[in-house]
């Protein structure tokens, strides 16, 4: 330790110079309260010098006392309002204290006191971004980086802050510049890479960890996030690479298990899914989401008494409880074990009976066991305890539509969007049941063009779209909207039939028959395949009725002439 140079010492002041000196001896043998004391002495005996109170104000912060700290530094500025330390060590404190504007204020007063001293400049923009005033940020970085150009902290602390306000090009500009003056920055390789991923631009976020990696190659962050970038690029084997490094210096971090249990699971790796999974249970008995996969390995190995019995472990205060009641009934039902699939859901409703997912899930169970009064019955019991849930609302409007209660279904849907004008799938289904029926078509134009501001690029949402142009008599723009909906939703049978429909209005009849025929071959429902069939052979007996028609006969060439 250096000893620090007192400001006087003549004769007046002697005895604080030497109560000084001693506390400076002192904390060099590293007898801090000892030093405390000296050098409250000192102020004692000269309490009109400021370098004596910041001194005290000083080792007041090592001792966290900052409020005493605060009181000598005010000392020192009553001495001497432009004394730069104090306003430094003040806007420490104040940022300590959380008193942000009282800490701008003192790191500003030191910038004009000493525009040379950088820390201000980093200290007072850090400030400015947690509250999140980045243009003032932004401004104090730039004015430093005037003074010092080349400031490795001043280029990264400008990017972070045009990377927060998602100026993403900036941003970049600053962090390479930082990375040109200092190449082995991991913190701006890290940022550089969080970027490229934002950006989707996944090669160069590789590359970014990989720098970082050649650098410090146990730097877990890194290593994770490249792991992340193979999986998001399909690259499993690369993926479990990453982690298995991690797991090297960090057997104990359980995360990189679960993603290791789960690439194993899309490889279907099944047994060393399931080893990861069970490995994590055995320190971590109540780690439901880790159970929840463990289930779902067993039912892709078709394990099904043993996905039984995790699923069921799962308990009612679990997040994940209702995923595994769905999860159970599905099981139950290919065992064909109707009846303690329902059992299951009834003692689940006893359990939460203010759980409206549950009621959603016996209610299908019902439906798709066409059992239609059930599953009714199920969701007004479910309605009863959640009269605003808006799902069972929805699903109630649609089952009525099965059941045939058109106009039930209708108030149903409208009661739906009084709940929420915005409910995109609401708007879809009643403006589709209008345009199906060929009834308020106007009406179902708007509500299937709301429905698609706020669900773009959605397969049956622009099938709805283009059903109700050609129930209006607009082919053309009927077809153009089918052909986007079945680009976006190439499987479905429904959509497929739609677009067929539309080519024969514009007399494509080649394309109507090519898509009617695709239509049969998408596991369409039996009275979709019997329309399918007629349609087809509708189509063909007009094409070869046209082909057969009448021909001008013309006479032989003999007979010509």
């Amino acid at each position: 330790m250096l000893i620090k140079a007192y400001p006087e010492a003549d004769a007046y002041n002697s005895s604080a110079y030497y109560h000084f000196l001693l506390s400076q001896l002192k904390l060099k043998e590293g007898k801090i309260d000892e030093a405390f004391q000296e050098l409250k002495q000192a102020v004692a005996q000269d309490p009109r010098e400021p370098f004596l109170h910041v001194e005290l104000a000083t080792l007041y912060v090592n001792k966290g006392l900052l409020n005493d700290a605060v009181e000598e530094c005010r000392k020192a500025l009553s001495e001497d309002p432009n004394y730069f330390r104090a306003h430094v060590i003040l806007g420490g404190i104040y940022t300590s204290l959380k008193k942000t504007p009282l800490a701008i204020e003192s790191y500003r007063k030191a910038i004009e006191l000493n525009p040379e001293y950088r820390e201000s400049y980093l200290f007072l923009s850090a400030l400015y971004v947690d509250q999140q005033d980045y243009d003032k940020a932004v401004e104090v970085l730039q004015q430093f980086l005037q003074i010092e150009p080349n400031s490795v902290m001043g280029l990264y602390s400008l990017g972070r802050v045009y990377a927060e306000v998602k100026s993403y090009e900036k941003a970049k500009e600053y962090l390479l510049k930082a990375l040109s003056v200092e190449p082995s920055l991991i913190s701006a390789l890290n940022d550089l890479g969080v970027i490229y991923e934002i950006e989707n631009d996944l090669d160069k976020a590789a590359e970014a960890y990989e720098r970082i990696l050649l650098l410090d190659p146990d730097n877990k962050k890194a290593r994770g996030r490249l792991g992340q970038i193979f999986l998001r690029k399909k690259k499993l084997d690369e993926a479990l690479d990453q982690f298995r490094e991690i797991q090297k210096f960090d057997s104990e971090d359980l995360n990189i298990r679960v993603k290791m249990g789960l690439i194993y699971m899309e490889q279907g790796k099944l047994d060393q899914a399931i080893l990861e999974f069970n490995f994590i249970l055995a320190s971590q008995p109540n780690n439901d989401r880790v159970r929840y996969y463990l289930g779902a390995a067993y039912v892709e190995k078709e394990a099904l008494d043993q996905a039984t019995e995790e699923f069921k472990k799962i308990p009612p205060e679990s997040s994940l409880y209702a995923d595994a009641r769905r999860s159970l009934v599905l099981i139950l039902k290919k065992q064909n074990k109707r009846d303690e699939a329902i059992q299951i859901m009834e003692e689940a409703l006893r359990l939460k009976p203010n759980e409206g997912e549950l009621y959603l899930i016996l209610a299908s169970f019902f439906e798709k066991e066409n059992e239609l009064e059930r599953a009714l019955k199920t969701l007004q019991r479910g309605l009863e305890y959640n009269k605003d849930d808006i799902e069972m609302n929805y699903q109630l409007g649609s089952l009525y539509d099965r059941m045939g209660e058109f106009d039930k279904m209708v108030a149903q849907m409208k009661r739906v969007l009084q709940m929420n004008p915005d409910y995109a799938d609401a708007l879809n289904y009643l403006g589709y049941s209008y345009s199906d029926r060929g009834v308020e078509l106007e009406e179902a134009l708007r509500l299937i063009q709301k429905a698609m501001t706020l669900k773009p690029n959605t397969g049956y949402i622009t099938d709805s779209l283009g059903w109700v142009y050609y129930k209006l008599g607009e082919y053309d723009k009927a077809v153009a909207e089918l052909e986007k909906a079945n680009q976006l939703t190439p499987d479905d049978p429904v959509i497929t039939e739609h677009l067929a429909d539309s080519y024969v209005k514009v007399n494509r009849m080649d394309r109507a028959l090519e898509h009617y025929e695709k239509a049969l071959t998408l596991e369409p429902k039996p009275d979709q395949i019997d329309r399918l069939k007629k349609k087809i052979e509708e189509l063909k007996e007009k094409r070869k009725s046209k082909s057969s028609g009448l021909r001008l006969i013309l006479p032989r060439r003999e007979e010509r002439c």
